[in-house]
């Protein structure tokens, strides 16, 4: 059902860790139907009770949609989508990653100093 990627993880937050990180590797692309949750909890030796709390998790960040008993799916654009799959042109864009401003942008600092 998922391919190649295993699930993993005892708790919630090691499951859901374990969805989020496939997802945005790439390797649950979105609209991909996951375990039943009890399928998911026997699969991994857990209570059912752990694998809903993990859903209910990646439901709550917008990551999966659930469809009660259709199952749930990867949403079509979740938050941790690949930025190359959804599409997002980035052109002309700043990076502010660093915290520090782009040098080209600030004043010459000659004169004051």
């Amino acid at each position: 059902m998922l391919g190649e990627y295993p699930i993993v993880g005892r708790r919630a937050a090691e499951i859901a860790a374990s969805v989020e990180r496939a997802i945005g590797a790439g390797e649950l692309p979105p609209g991909q139907l996951l375990p039943p949750l009890r399928e998911l909890a026997q699969r991994l030796g857990v209570n059912p009770n752990t694998v809903a709390a993990a859903y209910r998790v990646l439901r709550e960040r917008g990551v999966i949609e659930t469809a009660g008993r259709r199952g749930s799916r990867v949403r079509s654009r979740p938050s941790s989508t690949p930025r190359e799959w959804i599409g997002v042109d980035a052109g002309g864009a700043r990076d502010l990653s660093s915290g520090n401003p782009d040098p080209a942008l600030l004043p010459p600092l000659g004169p004051p100093l």
